[in-house]
């Protein structure tokens, strides 16, 4: 199928993926999907949003009397935008795994936090067979939260899935 093709089915009819169609392309449960939508997606460029719930647990623990949002979940949620904006330009892209290689760099300007909506930019820098390089930024209203530069590899879904059950498999030694 050409790139692009199966994602862009999924859109609706303002051209934006909600929740659910996100759900259905990102290899992540309710719990660890931190987008809710994508506004704007083309073969270089993706706009998302993730509204930071008030009650979830990870912000009652971080930080106990002053709730923030984990820094590395800013960078998860900017990832997994990215990931689909790779997917986007994949032929096939249900064949593949799209994982973290290498963050570049990342910085973290001001904090977010619980009821503020994070708007994610992601650009697609370059994509080749094995990986892609992506940089952005992620913002709460005008400031911005993160800035990064990040390296996604690109597997073969079949044998990365092969390669991890016979990691598990191995007796380990003590």
């Amino acid at each position: 199928m050409k790139a692009g093709g199966s994602i862009d089915r999924l859109r609706d009819a303002g051209g934006a993926l909600d929740r659910a169609a996100l759900a259905s392309i990102l290899p992540y449960g309710d719990e660890f999907l931190f987008v809710d939508t994508v506004s704007r997606l083309e073969a270089e460029r993706l706009e998302a949003w993730f509204r930071i719930p008030e009650d979830a647990p990870y912000l009652r623990a971080h930080f106990r009397d002053l709730p923030i949002m984990p820094g590395a979940l800013v960078v998860e949620g900017w990832g997994q935008a990215g990931t689909l904006l790779v997917r986007y330009n994949l032929d096939d892209h249900e064949s593949k795994v799209v994982l973290g290689m290498q963050i570049e760099s990342v910085r973290f300007p001001s904090p977010a936090t619980p009821g503020e909506t994070l708007r994610y930019a992601v650009a697609l820098r370059a994509l080749d067979s094995r990986a892609a390089r992506l940089e952005g930024e992620a913002r709460a209203g005008s400031r911005v939260v993160a800035s990064l530069r990040v390296v996604v590899g690109i597997m073969d879904r079949v044998a990365f899935e092969e390669t991890i059950r016979t990691r598990h498999a191995r007796p380990t030694s003590e």
